[in-house]
Order: C-alpha cells, then structure tokens, then sequence
C-alpha cells in the first residue's frame, strides 16, 4: 500500500531584515513588478522587463532606521519586505513587495501589520503609503487594512514631493495616497 505524502503550504514569519540581504530584496522588488505587465501601469522597457530595482541607498536607509522587514518561509526564504521611512508624524510605507509566486496568501498583510505595530511603538500619528488607486492588489488591498484615500488637497509638503517624483515615470492620475491611523501617536 502506498503512502501518500502531503505537501504542508509553508508557513511564514515576518523579522527584521539583514544587511546582507540587499541583493535578494532587489531580486524580490523585480520580481513583484512583473505583477503589472500589461496593465500599461509601469514602464518595462525595450525588452519586456523591470529595469530597475529599489535603489541600494534606499535600502541601507532602511536597515540604519530599523524601518525595513522581510517575510520568509520556513526554510528561511525572503519572499516579501516592507520598507518604511520616518515622516515627522506619518511612518511612510515606501515599499511592499512579495514574490508573485507566495503571492494571495497573506504575506503582504503580515507586512503591513507590522509597520503598523512599528508606527505604535514609536508613536507615530498615521501610517501613509502612495499607491495605484484601482489596480487589486493596491488600493483595494490597503482598504481592505483600514487605509483610506487622502484627497489631493489635503497632501502634504513631502507628499507633494513624492507626487511629482512618480509624474516623472507613471500617470498620477491613476495614483492616490493613503493612510490609516495610528492608536497611539506623537
């Protein structure tokens, strides 16, 4: 009689990230652009692919602020980050990304959650992000976590920063905001 044998889906945990770790997080933010091919959203270039990666200047800021996590399985696989950088009273998620193949299965989630407990613990006022307001795994991701649009008006100086830094490569138009409170805050 045969046994079968069942494959477990990975479980996954969520940690500090590693300074030795750029090169993989690179790898995972290329990887995760590719989720936006065809949609016309993102530039891929004469050849059909990403072209650039999170900057490396990015990602040490992130590691020297304590402000950058990583989601790996249980074989200690990177297969999502979350970089954060201090905004004053906003805690500014930069960037999540998640391989597409661990993708739908609540690692994105994970990675939010913990810049949201990192927001509490240092007091920050909100948690803000800039994202594509229709595409689903944006806009309507964050809502589902109790992020909310912030009209244009009400953006501030280093939002306004950022807006026309994305004018530069994407269509603002189809882009938004967001933010989510913070229990506690400065």
């Amino acid at each position: 009689m045969a046994t079968l044998i069942s494959e477990t889906a990975p479980q996954y945990r969520v940690r500090p990230a590693r300074g030795n770790e750029i090169g993989e997080l690179q790898n995972i933010d290329l990887a995760s652009a590719t989720l936006f091919r065809g949609t016309g959203l993102i530039d891929f270039g004469p050849l059909g692919e990403p072209t650039q990666p999170i900057p490396e200047d990015r990602l040490r800021r992130g590691f020297g602020d304590g402000l950058i996590w990583v989601a790996v399985d249980d074989r200690e696989e990177l297969v999502g980050f979350a970089l954060c950088s201090d905004r004053g009273e906003d805690l500014y998620l930069d960037q999540l990304s998640v391989l597409p193949r661990h993708g739908r299965r609540g690692i994105g989630a994970r990675l939010v959650r913990r810049c949201l407990q990192e927001a509490e613990a240092r007091a920050f006022k909100r948690v803000s992000l800039s994202t594509f307001r229709k595409v689903p795994w944006n806009g309507p991701f964050y809502r589902k976590l109790g992020f909310r649009e912030v009209p244009v008006w009400r953006l501030q100086d280093w939002q306004e920063e950022i807006r026309e830094l994305q004018r530069t490569t994407m269509d603002v138009r189809l882009r938004c905001f967001m933010q989510r409170k913070v229990k506690r805050g400065r």
